[in-house]
């Protein structure tokens, strides 16, 4: 091997060290996302997005909706509304929520629950 070849390896090799510390350096410890659950447009919970739970939401009337935070994400597994859009909505992933600008939202209309997921950066 000339000396030109070896110092190419040590150039390439130290890149890759560079990039890898770099990316460990940098890399998001926590997502940091939140969750907030209004009942009438009232705060009922808010908690962060890592603490995964089951927020039940019984108001009393009939009107019941269960919010699940798990490592999947965030979503209504259960609703008593008719309809249904608000199951059927899916899971919103809170690590992407600061990419999400009009898709952070589950919303029970019938039941008045809405649920929120908010990044770090939304300084909420």
């Amino acid at each position: 091997m000339k000396k030109k070849d070896i110092l190419l390896i040590c150039g390439v090799l130290l890149l890759a060290l560079s990039a890898f510390f770099a990316s460990r350096l940098f890399a998001p410890q926590g997502s940091n996302a939140e969750v907030t659950v209004y009942v009438g447009g009232e705060i009922y919970a808010k908690v962060l997005a890592d603490d995964y739970q089951t927020i039940t939401i019984d108001q009393g009337d009939g009107k019941v909706n269960v919010v699940v935070i798990d490592e999947s994400g965030v979503r209504m597994e259960h609703s008593t509304c008719k309809n249904q859009i608000c199951v059927r909505r899916g899971i919103i992933d809170p690590r992407k929520a600061d990419e999400l600008l009009l898709d952070r939202w589950i919303v029970c209309l019938p039941n008045g629950v809405t649920v929120e997921v908010t990044g770090a950066e939304d300084g909420r």
